[in-house]
């Protein structure tokens, strides 16, 4: 069955620049006479919001003649994939071309980095393909959420959100190096007060009184998306002094940092962690702001429109 496409497109993402690759797709589905229709997103919410009522929209005889289509950053992807479950309608296949800032979903799994090339992987398919994610329930709000790429609690957080609040500043256009680490001691001393972790695993705890850190990952991209003992990774730093922090930063890069032992690492696919202090939250490159998390994870599978090996490997990497 020939399909047809519901295209949501956040043209903000990475600051703006996505709205030229829109353009080159919007003509290249025009001069090909692909059937879509699109929604462009104005703020954060728009594309949560947009799929539930797209879903919500369709008879049940229709639900297989569609595919979502989500031209943005995994924080896109993300939003729209919450609000297909929210929904509560049905696991419509949904496709992904990404133009934000961060690719690490779209390079594990394959997606070429040429918006047009990975629109031809879309285009491609004739079959849906499961893919592996991360389900939570945050029983604090009793919220049920999920996340490709990472989940981030405390220092790694704060940075991130103090460097996309730069980015446009003077000194990051001029002197990237210094205002890399300039964010990165604000970061720090916006961390100073240490957190509790509750870690269960099975039937086992574990409990950290001085963390400043704790970053969860979704691994199975790089494991054949199958579920297994490593799919997510679960990173807790204690807390550090700023130059053992700068050290392990610049140590990061020649050797593996695990080892130290201030740091702890866990693989699992399935754990309960409370951090019961509002922490700065970072979901998928979104920032969430300062949250209480009591999380329930799991890896769940969810079909995405997609035929990685449709172009060459030479053709993914081209920009």
């Amino acid at each position: 069955m020939i399909k047809s496409f519901y295209i949501i497109v956040n043209s903000h993402a990475n600051f703006g620049n996505a709205k030229k690759q829109w353009q080159q797709i919007k003509q290249y589905l025009d001069e090909h006479k692909i059937n879509y229709r699109s929604q462009e997103t104005a703020t954060k919410g728009d594309a949560k919001q947009f799929a539930m009522s797209f879903l919500k929209s369709l008879k049940y005889n229709d639900f297989d003649k569609y595919v979502i289509l989500v031209i943005g950053g995994t924080g896109t992807l993300n939003e729209v994939l919450t609000g297909i479950k929210d929904a509560n309608k049905t696991n419509i296949p949904i496709s992904f071309i990404s133009v934000g800032q961060h690719h690490q979903f779209a390079n594990q799994i394959g997606i070429a980095h040429n918006p047009i090339t990975a629109l031809k992987q879309t285009l491609n398919a004739t079959e849906a393909e499961n893919y592996s994610l991360v389900q939570y329930y945050e029983s604090n709000h009793e919220e049920t959420g999920y996340f490709l790429d990472s989940y981030l609690i405390g220092l790694e957080a704060t940075l991130s959100s103090i460097r996309n609040k730069n980015h446009h500043s003077w000194m990051n256009s001029h002197f990237k190096w210094l205002s890399n680490f300039n964010s990165i001691c604000k970061a720090y001393y916006n961390s100073l007060d240490s957190f509790d972790v509750t870690l269960r695993i099975g039937h086992q705890y574990k409990f950290y009184k001085k963390a400043f850190l704790l970053n969860l990952y979704n691994h199975t991209h790089e494991t054949d998306f199958s579920k297994n003992d490593n799919s997510l990774e679960i990173v807790i730093i204690d807390k550090i002094n700023i130059f053992t922090f700068l050290l392990l930063l610049l140590s990061s890069h020649f050797y593996n940092s695990y080892k130290l032992p201030f740091i702890h690492s866990y693989h699992t696919d399935n754990v309960h962690i409370t951090v019961n202090s509002l922490e700065q939250t970072q979901i998928d490159s979104r920032d969430i702001g300062g949250k209480y998390n009591d999380l329930y994870l799991k890896i769940v599978e969810y079909p995405f429109w997609l035929n990685i090996d449709s172009v060459s490997l030479d053709e993914r990497r081209k920009k």
